[in-house]
C-alpha cells in the first residue's frame, strides 16, 4: 500500500493552503452570519465546494483525494465550514436522489450560493435517537400538509430559510413506515423558534414548534412513507464526512505543550495517558484512510461509518477531559480571564464536547449497529 502523496497531489496542496490563507475570514468575523456566507460563496468560486455534487449542478469538479486534502488544509488553518452545510452534504444529495426537476431547480442553486440556510428537523422530545418514532404530524388538506408538532436540537434554526423535516403522515403498519419529508419554508405561519442556551453559554440548538403550518404538497420530497429511507441515506452521509485526525493532532500537539509548562512530561501516568491519545489520533487518522480507499476502489460499507463515529466522538471527549485535568483549578477559568493558561479553550471544549455523542446518532445507537451490523451479534432479548 502506498501512503505517499503524488507530486500533483502535494502541488494542490500547496495551492489549497496559500488560498485558504488569502481567504478564510478573520477570527473576529467569524460569528457574523454575512460573513459567513460571502465566505462560502469564496470557496464555491474557487471550486471547492459541493464536491460530491454534479458539476453541471455547480458543484467541484474535486477528485476523492483532493477533496481529503482540502478538508485536511482547511482543518489545519482553523478555517470556518461553510454555513450551508448540512444542506450541501444531506439536503441537497437528498433533493438530486428524490427529488422533482422543479424541487431540484428551485432549492439546488441557493444551496450552494448561501442564498438560502436549511435546518434539518429530526428529534423530537421523549424519542431521543428514536427517529422511527417521530410524532410530528402532517396531514392532507387538499392541495397541503397541515403539520403539527415539535422538533427539539435543530440546530442553526434561529438563522435558517428552510426546514428538511421529518413527519409522521400515517400511523399504518411498523412506526418507521409512516414518515415522509417534507420542505418547510421557516417563514410560514405557525412556525416557531426557540434558541437552547447551552451550558457553553451559545445557543447553535432550537426548539421549532409548528402549529398547523400549512406546506403545499409539491413540498414532499420523494413520495409518502419514504421519509425514513432518505433520512436514514442522509444519516450515512453525516458519519462518513467525519475526519478529525488534523484537528487531533492538533490537540495533541497542545496537551503536549501544556503537559511540558506544568511539568507533567516526567510523570509516568501523564506520558502513558498522552501516549494512549497519540496512537488513538493515529487510529483516527487510518480510519480516514481506509475510508478513502474504500472510496478510491469503489467499496461502500455504510455501517462501518458508525464505529467511525462512535470512535472520533468519544476521543473528542477523552482529548477535552485531559485539557482540564493537566491545567488543574486553572482549567475551570473562563475565556477572558486575564490567568486562565489558554483563554477558557479547555473549559469550553469540555463542556461544548459533552453533545459529541449524542449529535448525529448516540454512542448507544453506534454500538447496536457495530454489533448487529458489523459483528452480526443478535438482537438482544
Amino acid at each position: 500500500m502506498d501512503l505517499e502523496y503524488t507530486p500533483e497531489e502535494q502541488d494542490f496542496r500547496r495551492q489549497v493552503a496559500a488560498w485558504v490563507a488569502a481567504n478564510a475570514p478573520a477570527p473576529e468575523k467569524r460569528k457574523d452570519l454575512e460573513e459567513l456566507r460571502a465566505w462560502q460563496r469564496r470557496l464555491h468560486a474557487a471550486g471547492y465546494l459541493g464536491a460530491g455534487w454534479p458539476t453541471e449542478l455547480g458543484g467541484a469538479a474535486l477528485s476523492p483525494m483532493q477533496q481529503a486534502i482540502l478538508n485536511e488544509e482547511l482543518a489545519r488553518a482553523n478555517a470556518p465550514g461553510p454555513i450551508n452545510a448540512m444542506a450541501i452534504w444531506w439536503v441537497g444529495p437528498a433533493i438530486m436522489k428524490y427529488g422533482t426537476e422543479e424541487q431540484k431547480k428551485r432549492f439546488l442553486g441557493p444551496i450552494l450560493n448561501a442564498e438560502e440556510i436549511w435546518a434539518t428537523g429530526y428529534s423530537e422530545p421523549g424519542s431521543g435517537s428514536d427517529m422511527a418514532a417521530a410524532r410530528c404530524r402532517a396531514e392532507r388538506d387538499g392541495d397541503d400538509y397541515v403539520v403539527s408538532g415539535q422538533k427539539v436540537w435543530t440546530t442553526i434554526a434561529h438563522f435558517s430559510d428552510w426546514y428538511f423535516i421529518l413527519v409522521r403522515t400515517s400511523t399504518e403498519g411498523p412506526k418507521w413506515a409512516g414518515l415522509s419529508l417534507l420542505l418547510i419554508d421557516m417563514k410560514s405561519p405557525g412556525v416557531e423558534v426557540r434558541p437552547i442556551r447551552q451550558i457553553t453559554g451559545d445557543s447553535e440548538f432550537n426548539e421549532v414548534f409548528l402549529h398547523d403550518v400549512r406546506v403545499p404538497v409539491a413540498n414532499l420530497l420523494g413520495r409518502e412513507g419514504q421519509g425514513w429511507e432518505i433520512v436514514t441515506s442522509a444519516l450515512i452521509n453525516e458519519r462518513t464526512g467525519i475526519a478529525g485526525s488534523v484537528r487531533f493532532d492538533q490537540s495533541f500537539e497542545r496537551l503536549v505543550a501544556a503537559a511540558r509548562q506544568h511539568g507533567r512530561t516526567a510523570d509516568p501516568l501523564w506520558r502513558q495517558r498522552l501516549a494512549d491519545l497519540a496512537v488513538k489520533a493515529r487510529v483516527t487518522k487510518s480510519f480516514g484512510l481506509r475510508a478513502m480507499s474504500d472510496s478510491l476502489h469503489g467499496r461502500f460499507n455504510p455501517h462501518s461509518s458508525a464505529a467511525m463515529k462512535l470512535f472520533t466522538t468519544e476521543l473528542s471527549q477523552r482529548f477535552s477531559e485531559t485539557g482540564i485535568d493537566l491545567l488543574g483549578n486553572y482549567g475551570i477559568l473562563w475565556e477572558g480571564s486575564k490567568r486562565t493558561p489558554d483563554d477558557g479553550r479547555s473549559a469550553y471544549f469540555y463542556l461544548y464536547d459533552r453533545a459529541m455523542t449524542i449529535a448525529g446518532g448516540t454512542s448507544e445507537v453506534q454500538r447496536n449497529i457495530v454489533a448487529q451490523r458489523v459483528l452480526g451479534l443478535p438482537r438482544g432479548s
